[in-house]
């Protein structure tokens, strides 16, 4: 199909597809509505090795991300979760009793992402009251400095380089970027939909 044909369908049939858009935002935010709101909180780690005798950089810096990535995962078995639950400050009703529920809650709880090239973590804690999500947030990063060296070795040093940061509204659901993916889905499909329909005549 050439593009004046298509520009022709779109034209004829946009007001199939300017609703469909529509449909899809309004869907999208109403789904984000009845999730529930979620405050986050922040905090950052260096990961560094201290005996790297022998390797050029590039290996050891590729090493040490490597160790933030593995250190990652940890994060998500249950000795982790039961070792950060020991601090009597955190709500432990928060989480599911059924062991399958309380691990899916726990991976939406706790997010990490390793910056590429470094060995800087960063931990990310998600919780409907803010002064948890912190307490979760650095607990979490108190217990990955603690067992980083049981898992690799005492050469590796695990430090918190940042105070947590907190967010000042709520961080999840995000209504602008559920919103917008509703609605290019909307408009996606109302767009195959009359394309459909041009071939059929």
């Amino acid at each position: 199909m050439s593009s004046s044909n298509f520009v022709r369908v779109f034209l004829n049939s946009w007001r199939v597809v300017a609703v469909s858009t529509l449909v899809g935002l309004v869907l999208a935010v109403a789904f984000s509505l009845v999730q529930p709101l979620r405050y986050s909180s922040t905090v950052r780690l260096l990961i560094t090795q201290t005996n790297v005798t022998g390797l050029d950089p590039y290996t050891a810096i590729k090493s040490t991300e490597r160790i933030a990535q593995n250190l990652s995962e940890v994060i998500y078995t249950s000795s982790f979760f039961n070792a950060v639950m020991l601090d009597t400050s955190i709500d432990k009703n928060y989480f599911p009793q059924d062991e399958i529920n309380k691990r899916k809650k726990w991976r939406e709880t706790i997010l990490t992402a390793v910056t590429p090239g470094t060995g800087v973590m960063t931990v990310t804690a998600y919780h409907t009251v803010r002064a948890q999500a912190t307490q979760l947030a650095v607990r979490v990063a108190q217990e990955i400095a603690n067992q980083a060296p049981n898992y690799f070795g005492y050469s590796v040093r695990v430090q918190i380089i940042d105070d947590p940061l907190p967010s000042r509204f709520f961080a999840k659901p995000d209504f602008v970027s559920n919103g917008l993916m509703g609605a290019v889905a909307g408009f996606l499909l109302s767009s195959a939909w009359a394309l459909s329909r041009s071939k059929e005549r």
